[in-house]
C-alpha cells in the first residue's frame, strides 16, 4: 500500500483554457502521442514528450496544486463515517477551497471517478460555496474524461510525480528521473519536500497534518 494519497489539479485562467488546450494537442501530435498521457505510462521512449508537458506548464499561465495525506493517520471510522469516499471528498475539498480566494467565478472540471454516493459532486459545490465568503462563486462543477482534456492529462502527469516521490521511486527509472526534472523545474531539490503554506503559488504541495 503506497504511504500517501495525492489529490491535486490545475489552476487555468478561463479565457486562456481553449488556446492551451489547443496548444497543448498540437504538443502532443509533435511527439507523436495519440494516446492519454499518463504518469503510470512514463518512460524512457516517452521522456521527451513528458519534458515537454512539463516544460509547457511552467511556460505558461498555469498554477499546480496537490494535497499530501498520510495513510498511516487516516481513520475512517472515527472521522469518515466509514466511508472512504466521503473521505476522499473532503480532501478534495481542502485541496480546492484554499485556493478559491478570488471574487470571481469558478468552473470546476473533475476527471470522472465512479462514486457509490451520487450526491458527492454536488455536495462538494455547495460546501465550497459555503465557505467561500470572499465574493467566490462556482460556475458549475462538470465531470470531465481526461482522455479528451489535455490539460488533465498534464495534471495527472504531476500528480503522480508528488505522489511517486512520497511514497518512493525506484532510483536511476525514468519516473525518477522526471520526477527529479519537475523538482527542478519548480526550484526544489525533491518532490518530497512540501510547503510550509497553502497560499496560491506556481507549483504547491501542501501535506496535510492529520490530528
Amino acid at each position: 500500500m503506497n504511504s500517501h494519497m495525492a489529490i491535486g489539479g490545475l489552476w487555468v485562467p478561463s479565457h486562456r483554457k481553449a488556446d492551451l488546450t489547443r496548444e497543448l494537442r498540437a504538443l502532443k501530435k509533435d511527439h507523436g502521442i495519440g494516446g492519454e498521457v499518463k504518469w503510470s505510462k512514463t518512460s524512457t521512449r516517452m521522456m521527451p514528450a513528458y519534458r515537454a508537458m512539463v516544460d509547457f506548464f511552467f511556460s505558461h499561465d498555469l498554477a499546480f496544486r496537490v494535497i499530501l495525506v498520510g495513510h498511516d493517520g487516516l481513520d475512517y471510522e472515527k472521522f469518515h463515517s466509514e466511508d472512504e469516499e466521503l473521505g476522499f471528498y473532503k480532501f478534495y475539498y481542502e485541496m480546492l477551497v484554499k485556493w478559491m480566494q478570488e471574487p470571481i467565478p469558478y468552473l470546476l472540471l473533475l476527471d470522472f471517478k465512479k462514486n457509490k454516493g451520487t450526491d458527492r459532486y454536488a455536495v462538494l459545490r455547495k460546501c465550497l460555496e459555503r465557505k467561500s465568503g470572499n465574493g467566490a462563486t462556482i460556475r458549475g462543477v462538470h465531470v470531465i474524461d481526461s482522455r479528451d482534456s489535455p490539460l488533465a492529462q498534464l495534471a495527472d502527469l504531476l500528480v503522480g510525480a508528488v505522489a511517486a516521490s512520497s511514497c518512493g521511486i525506484p532510483p536511476g527509472s525514468p519516473k525518477a528521473e522526471l520526477a527529479d526534472y519537475i523538482a527542478t523545474c519548480a526550484g526544489k531539490t525533491s518532490l518530497k519536500i512540501a510547503s510550509s503554506s497553502p497560499a496560491f503559488s506556481k507549483f504547491n504541495i501542501f501535506k496535510i497534518r492529520l490530528q
